[in-house]
């Protein structure tokens, strides 16, 4: 009875595992499992960068086109309640005859920073924000020009991303328009 003791102990211990193999097959799996997490985070990081570029970019674009167009199809500047200060939030005003209503001959808008977004006001509407929640816009100057008859604009504006632990995502512009 003592060989057959001797004779299954034998056996099981070929199919079982030594602790260096377990020890080593969970480092390996250790090691596998930590590059793959790795790879999972760097993956949503990535992608987080991308979609708050997306938005400061988007924003800034539509932004910048529609202030764009209301100052070169603008009659003039209203100086009046224009500010042209060097500090942040400035005001542009502009005298146009784009979508006046019925029996008007002109109309006015501004252009205006307020809560860390950019807005436009025309005459007995409601504000229209131009830049969405997804973004701040941080600084927004006006500076006027004029040239004998000529007038031109020059907008100085930076839109960063609001996401709270993004990638720091900031666009600054500083673009000249004139009037027509």
């Amino acid at each position: 009875m003592n060989s057959k003791l001797k004779k299954d102990a034998q056996n099981t211990g070929d199919k079982g595992f030594t602790i260096i193999e377990m020890v080593s097959y969970i480092a390996l799996i250790g090691i596998i499992l930590t590059v793959l997490f790795n790879m999972i985070l760097l993956s949503f990081k990535t992608n987080s960068t991308i979609l708050s570029w997306s938005k400061v970019n988007s924003d800034t674009h539509s932004s910048l086109e529609r202030m764009t167009y209301e100052i070169i199809n603008a009659q003039y500047v209203y100086l009046p309640t224009s500010n042209f200060s060097t500090s942040p939030g400035g005001q542009l005003s502009l005298v146009t005859k784009n979508e006046l209503a019925v029996n008007e001959q002109k109309a006015y808008l501004d252009f205006y920073m307020e809560n860390d977004t950019l807005f436009l006001k025309k005459d007995g509407l409601e504000p229209v924000a131009l830049t969405s929640a997804d973004v701040v816009v941080s600084d927004l100057e006006f500076s006027y020009h004029q040239n004998g008859e000529r007038e031109s604009i020059t907008i100085d504006l930076t839109i960063k991303s609001a996401r709270v632990g993004a990638s720091e995502v900031e666009i600054h512009i500083l673009n000249t328009i004139a009037l027509r």
